[in-house]
């Protein structure tokens, strides 16, 4: 009976503790299973509901230059652009840049689709919407128009893809087209070899942060419909590049290749080719030592390139450029820049000179700029550049008047220009 009275009430007790550590387990092991099923749950929904959506962004530029050269006649290489190295002054609305676009979100585990389309009004306008076309103009008009960019973009995030379909600015090169994103306020010599647009097909992989790889086909640089500058039909190019990044961020590289196998009939802005087999190759390094803190950067633009000629229009040619560049930060405004290029040609069919023998260019380039606001800059240069055939005297022809004979001797083997620009941009 006494035995009885100390098991009955030990059981109860020990069913009742159990019954107390388990009512105090239940609820912790339910709260981790909730968090993992609510997230299972949430990406079903996304991958099964809308994509992601991004707002339409409207963005742009506003840039006016005036441009002075002190070389006594009118620049003969197509190297730089007439507007660029006018006799005396000339000021100039370089460029109303606007582009509409509709970003992707590529941290979205769903595809979907954007857009891109740019538009330039402006005296820049004039010679890139005449590449690749028949119609080069004698001089800059405000009242120029180009579509610089109308594609598609496709996000695919299973394989880390963005493809563009449609018309887009060329892959290689460092220059850009739109003036306030390169470092200086006239263009180097360096990009004139590089290609201007192409409509085509271009895919992106991103398989690491810091490695981007590209590669696609389209028409020739500068030509944008089926018949192209010199009516010779549909040739095309394939072209892409490699950008790989530092893990610290302060440094990348990223070589890039345009070939055109089937034949070369188009331009850019500056240099008109027609070639039976062309190819360009570019190699870009940039990098901010890390003592400086941003305060300083080196660039570096390699290109070359050879083509094999047309024996109906022009010769084999081929070439060579270095251009180095180096930006410093004064202040937290003031900002100056040294551009240094060279270039050398086995002839002169690509700058398009009087003479044939081949020739070497040189560009020296000093250029300070000076934030007024976040948006507002003005930017001050002074340019030297020189080389065989530089400039033409202002000898006027017989047979066309008002015009220069292309037989006249060289003026000068020097140009130098100085130049001040503001651009806003939204």
């Amino acid at each position: 009976m006494r035995k009885n009275r100390i098991v009955y009430p030990g059981l109860f007790l020990f069913f009742s503790g159990m019954a107390s550590i388990w009512g105090q387990i239940q609820p912790s092991e339910e709260a981790t299973v909730l968090p993992e099923r609510e997230a299972r749950e949430e990406s079903v929904a996304e991958q099964m509901g809308a994509p992601a959506e991004t707002p339409l962004k409207l963005t742009g530029y506003v840039d006016g230059t005036y441009l002075y050269n002190f070389g006594p006649g009118t620049a003969a290489s197509s190297l730089d652009f007439p507007a660029d190295t006018v006799p005396k002054g000339d000021f100039n609305l370089s460029a109303l840049w606007l582009r509409l676009e509709k970003p992707l979100l590529r941290e979205s585990r769903q595809a979907h689709a954007g857009f891109q389309f740019g538009l330039m009004l402006g005296e820049d306008a004039s010679y890139y919407a005449s590449a690749g076309t028949m119609n080069t103009p004698t001089g800059p008009s405000s009242s120029s128009l180009y579509i610089g960019e109308a594609f598609a973009k496709i996000w695919v995030p299973e394989a880390q893809m963005e493809a563009w379909v449609g018309k887009f600015q060329a892959v290689i090169g460092y220059e850009t087209i739109w003036r306030p994103d390169n470092p200086c306020i006239t263009f180097g010599i360096s990009d004139a070899f590089m290609p201007q647009d192409n409509t085509g097909i271009l895919v992106i992989f991103s398989p690491d942060p810091l490695l981007d790889m590209a590669a696609g086909i389209g028409n020739c640089s500068g030509e944008s419909n089926d018949l192209g500058g010199l009516g010779k039909g549909d040739e095309s190019s394939v072209f892409g590049y490699g950008k790989v990044t530092c893990p610290r961020g302060n440094a990348t590289l990223q070589p890039g290749f345009y070939v055109a196998p089937w034949g070369t009939h188009g331009a850019n802005a500056r240099i008109s080719l027609d070639q039976d087999f062309y190819y360009a190759l570019n190699l870009i390094g940039q990098w901010s030592p890390a003592f400086a803190e941003e305060r300083w950067n080196l660039t570096f633009n390699l290109t070359g390139g050879s083509g094999t000629g047309d024996s109906e229009v022009e010769a084999p040619t081929s070439y060579v450029t270095t251009g180095l560049y180096s930006t410093w930060t004064l202040l937290d405004p003031v900002t100056l820049t040294g551009r240094a290029e060279y270039v050398h040609t086995s002839n002169y069919v690509l700058p398009q000179s009087t003479r044939l023998s081949g020739g070497d260019y040189y560009d020296y380039t000093l250029t300070l700029a000076v934030k007024i606001t976040e948006d507002l800059v003005w930017r001050g240069e002074g340019r030297f550049a020189w080389g065989a055939g530089t400039t033409l005297s202002t000898t006027a022809s017989a047979d066309v008047p008002n015009t220069l004979t292309t037989a006249s001797p060289p003026a000068s083997n020097s140009l130098w220009t100085v130049a001040t620009e503001i651009y806003y941009r939204f």
